[in-house]
Parts: C-alpha cells; structure tokens; sequence
C-alpha cells in the first residue's frame, strides 16, 4: 500500500472526528459568490451589506452554514440570507440554495426551458452564469476568437457575459441585442461597472427588427436549445450572418449538430404519468399548462430532462447539421428518417436529444454527458427528453425505425416550433409496437 492513509474513514474511527471538506468560495459575475460547504451550494451576494467587505474573503462555518465577512463580523445565515451577528441589520441577497449538487438529478423531468426563453427572469440567467459546462467553454471560445479592435454582435446578450468577455478580450465595439428589457438592463450594468460604457451598445428587441449602423467582425451568440434549433437559433444566425456580419467574418458558433438516441429512462416515464414535471407546480397546474398549450397529453411536449448514457439503448443518430457562416440557408422545416439498432435489452421509454458544437476554432461544446456532480453536464440545457406513451420492451437486435420532424413558426411566434416524432419497433420483420407523438395541435402539426 502506497500514500498517506490518515485522511482515509474506515469503520472503527468515530464518526465526529472526520473533518468535513473546506468550504469552496467562488466569485460568479454579477456580484455573485457561490459557496458549497457541507455538501450544500449555496449563491449570495458577493459583498457585505454594511461596508462592502468581499465575502469571498470571509469564513464559513460548516456546522452552522453562515458566512462572516472579514472586514467588521457581520455573519449571514447563507440559506435565507438573514443578518446573525456584528454590525448589520440587513440581509444578504440570496439566488440560490439547496443540496449540492441536488438541484436536480438524472431522470428528474423539468419543464422544457426552451418553450418559455420570452418569460426567462433573473433565476434562469443565474442558473446559465452558474452552469460550468456552459461558462467555461464559451469564455474561451470568445477570448480565442475575438482579436483587439474587432467590432461584435452578441445576439441574446442576456446580462451581458459573452459581451463582457469579447470586451476583455480587445473588442472596440459590442452590439448588445436582447428582447428583455429588464436583463438588458442588467447588461449595461454590468458592463457599466466593469468600465465598459463606453464600448457596448444595447439594443432591445428582436433581432430581425433591427438594424445596426456597421457590419460586424464577429457575431457571437448562445442561443441554441438542447436540441439545437430549439430556440429557433438556425433561422435567427442565419439572418445575422446575412445583413449584419462583414465578408469574411466569423460566426460563433462556427459549427452545431444535433443528435437523438433512443433511451430507458423508466423513472422519468413514471414522473410524467405522476406527479409531473418537477417545476410544473402539481399535477393539476401541470394538467392546465397542457391543456392550455392544446396538448391532449403529457407526450405533446419534450422535457429537459438528465438521461444517463447507461440508459442509451442503441447508438445516437445525427439529426442535423449547421454551419452558421454558410451562405446558403439550413432549412428550419425537415423531416429526418432515423434507423436504430438495439444494442441491449431494456425498456423504450423515448429519445434523448443534445447537441455538440464547435464554438471557435480550438473549443467544442458537448452536452451529452451525464455526470451532474462531476459537472460534465450541463445545469441550464440538460437533455432534451422526447417521451412515448407506451413504454416498449425490446431486445438485443430489435430495430426502431422513426422520423423526427420540425415544422417552424408555431402560433406566429419567431421561436416556436412543432416537433414531431413517430416510428415502430420491429422484431425481425415483426411489428411490435408503434408511436405518433407531436408538440403541435392538430392544427399546427405537421402533415402526414
């Protein structure tokens, strides 16, 4: 046996002198401060309330869970942000708190956050600024890809972190457009504070109602949803690309394919036929969303949703691919026949969809993983769940033959789409069962 052994628990040494793990304190943009300390996560405000003293400077007392700043005492209860102790009286701004990393777990059905991005508020922004995955691929897609003195669009500039970034990285100008206003807001703040007034010009609506006074050396942007197209990003790039990107520019991404594989994902098939999705508030508000979508039941909608690799039942399959600075337009509309064969024995309970994208050119961006405590998933897009109503038992061998389908601009809307996936799984030349599942009424459905 090799290495020190003195750290390691074993069965005779008592349970209270195992020194938990030090508290890990991160600094988040936004005057944010993320905290994990026994096993919890919690995210504050960066600064003190009474002299603005950096908390992240401060202690934590892991049996307690508050937090002191160093420069006067002022201790924080870091669940709900309320004043313990020293010479404050006000709280601590809290954003988050809960089980680290128990904000959700693989198979746990949540509410498809693409389907609502014109309602996002200021907790699913701080879920995108908490995301790893997320965070750390586009800061250095962006600082690779943005040269001094270039002029960039960031197209959903949300609070203005990839804007942020190209301006650290040497952008004399950053064209900032975004639909809300409120967020927008938060943008010119944030990059008010970071001294970059002067060099970042918001624009509030939606992109193809605009106009800006020069073209661009780079259109940046984050506007994929697990899917990819999703949020409808392939027809929104495409028209950037055309009237506002230079000759020669850059598209980041430069390149975004999707893919689906069939799953079993029984415990997320349950949540469905149960109490519904996590956020949906009860099955009764999750009956009356569905409702009013016109969905005839919970398999009219996707789901982000985290589906292990161990639960893939066959190989995943290319849906689509783009190239955002092709002069040629991808279709927004298609119909893709996807084959399968099983690999393993198991439950059909429906598909697993994400996407991978190479940002710049070094830097790719992977959302299939599954390992939520390792972060090597993703906390704001997770998977793209596509459930069928009858779970199918099927074999080594089997074969599922479906199509996936989009049909783009669902209720008028620049970002709605209908999906729509249908197939059968064959034994042999054996059929033994078959799906027909769309997002759409039977109005806005694509046609057979």
């Amino acid at each position: 046996m090799s290495g020190p052994t003195e750290n390691r628990p074993t069965e005779n040494r008592p349970t209270e002198n195992r020194q938990p793990p030090e508290p890990v304190l991160e600094e988040l943009p936004g005057d944010r401060l993320r905290v994990r300390v026994a096993g919890q996560e919690f995210v504050v405000g960066a600064s003190c309330p009474h002299r603005k003293g950096r908390l992240v400077h401060g202690y934590v007392n892991p049996r307690t869970l508050r937090i002191s700043c160093p420069l006067h005492h002022s201790t924080f209860d870091l669940a709900t942000g309320c004043p313990a102790g020293g010479p404050t009286e006000e709280s601590l701004p809290v954003y988050r708190a809960g089980v680290w990393p128990g904000y959700y777990r693989a198979e746990e059905v949540w509410l498809p956050a693409s389907e609502q991005l014109l309602d996002w508020g200021e907790e699913f922004h701080e879920l995108m600024l908490g995301d790893d995955l997320r965070m750390a691929a586009f800061k250095t897609a962006v600082t690779e890809a943005v040269r001094p003195g270039d002029t960039v669009l960031d197209l959903g500039t949300g609070t203005g972190i990839l804007a942020l970034w190209a301006l650290e990285a040497g952008a004399a100008k950053v064209y900032g457009i975004d639909l809300n206003e409120k967020v927008l807001d938060a943008a010119v703040e944030r990059l008010g504070a970071a001294g970059f007034a002067d060099r970042f010009e918001p624009l509030l609506g939606l992109s193809f109602d605009l106009e800006l006074p020069e073209r661009v050396d780079i259109v940046i942007s984050e506007i994929m949803g697990n899917l990819a197209d999703n949020e409808n990003f392939s027809a929104i790039l495409d028209d950037a690309r055309t009237r506002f990107l230079r000759p020669g520019g850059l598209m980041l991404p430069r390149v975004v394919d999707s893919f689906l594989v069939p799953v079993a994902a029984e415990e997320a098939h349950a949540q469905l036929a149960g109490e519904g999705p996590r956020d949906a508030g009860g099955p009764e508000a999750f009956a009356d969303l569905l409702a009013a979508r016109g969905a005839k039941d919970p398999y009219a909608l996707y789901y982000d949703v985290i589906l292990p690799v161990a639960g893939h039942l066959a190989s995943p399959r290319l849906v689509r691919h783009y190239e955002p600075e092709r002069p040629e337009a991808t279709p927004t509309s298609y119909d893709v026949p996807l084959v399968y064969t099983v690999q393993r024995d198991g439950v059909l309970t429906g598909f697993k969809g994400y996407f991978a994208a190479r940002l710049s050119e070094t830097v790719a961006l992977d959302i299939s993983g599954d390992d939520i405590a390792g972060r090597t998933t993703s906390d704001s897009w997770k998977h793209c769940y596509l459930p069928i109503e009858r779970p199918v038992r099927v074999r080594r061998g089997d074969r599922i033959a479906m199509t996936l389908a989009r049909a783009a601009g669902r209720d008028g809307s620049p970002f709605g789409q209908t999906y729509t996936w249908k197939g059968r799984v064959l034994s042999g030349t054996r059929v033994v069962a078959e799906f027909d599942h769309s997002t759409g009424t039977a109005e806005t459905a694509p046609p057979d």
